[in-house]
Parts: structure tokens; C-alpha cells; sequence
């Protein structure tokens, strides 16, 4: 029995990742309810749409559409009070950090946030965070972007 509950909650928290993450990029593209037709007619998709299509083909859950379709229309219905953070780090989140990232950003926003992570190697270090149009960047791969411009520049200044 517990085994059961405990399938059921990581069954329904799957699903629950793969409306999330529609979602969440619907939002980015200002396509929320754009991407409900396509998602009932499993055609002309958006990139959104065929990414999560995708990853729920790898992982063998194009039988569950029906159910992510059902819970996306839920949540962008009454997603008022969660707002989408991307979070971009060089290596996979721990426990911790997720949590006080997660905590930074509920208390910045004034609401709960529901954090996507992406893994990027190339920006070395840091991380970089998109929520609501906005994007904060504090990579190595900026810092270091920043530092030649200005080394670039002042040698660009001192020649004239």
C-alpha cells in the first residue's frame, strides 16, 4: 500500500513537471492558451509543445498526454500565484541549493515560484535566473564576458 502511494505521488509529480514545464515556456513565448489546441491535436505544435513531447516519448509517457493536457489546462487557469524561474547553473542543483535559491526568489517576487533548472557546462560557474521577462545573469562566463569588453575598451581609449 505504501509502495502504491508513494508511486502514485511520483507518477502525479511527473505529470505535474511535464504541464509545469509547457507551461512555464508557454509563458516565455506569451503562447499559454496558443498551445492548447495544438496539444489536443498532437499537431503543428510549437517548440515548446515538441520539446515536452519529446522527453515524454524518451521516457515512454505518451500515454499520460491526456492527463498533462488535463493538468496544463488546470494550471493556466489558476496560475496566478506561482511564477516560472529558470534557473541555468554549469552542474546539476543540490538539495540545498535548490531550496535557497527557491527561497531568494519566492521572497524577491512576493509569490511561489516553481523553479526549471538547465544544466549549461558553458557558462563555467554562477548561475544565470529568467523570470518574467527578466533575466539575471551572474555567470563566470559573463563576468569574464564583462572584463574584456572593459580591458578591450580601455586599450581601444588609450590608443586614440
Amino acid at each position: 500500500m505504501v509502495d502504491k502511494d508513494i508511486s502514485e505521488r511520483f507518477e502525479k509529480r511527473k505529470l505535474e513537471t511535464y504541464a509545469r514545464t509547457l507551461l512555464e515556456a508557454a509563458k516565455n513565448e506569451d503562447r499559454v492558451y496558443e498551445n492548447l489546441v495544438p496539444l489536443k491535436a498532437e499537431a503543428d505544435a510549437s517548440p515548446e509543445v515538441l520539446s515536452v513531447l519529446s522527453q515524454m516519448a524518451v521516457n515512454g509517457d505518451l500515454d499520460k498526454l491526456a492527463d498533462v493536457l488535463d493538468l496544463y489546462s488546470e494550471m493556466a487557469d489558476g496560475d496566478q500565484q506561482t511564477v516560472g524561474v529558470t534557473v541555468t547553473t554549469a552542474v546539476p542543483l543540490d538539495n540545498e541549493l535548490r531550496a535557497l535559491i527557491t527561497q531568494k526568489c519566492e521572497l524577491d517576487l512576493g509569490c511561489n515560484v516553481f523553479l526549471i533548472e538547465r544544466v549549461d557546462p558553458s557558462i563555467i560557474g554562477g548561475l544565470i535566473i529568467s523570470a518574467q521577462g527578466r533575466r539575471r545573469d551572474a555567470s563566470v562566463r559573463h563576468q569574464l564576458e564583462q572584463a574584456r569588453k572593459v580591458m578591450t575598451q580601455s586599450v581601444k581609449n588609450s590608443e586614440v
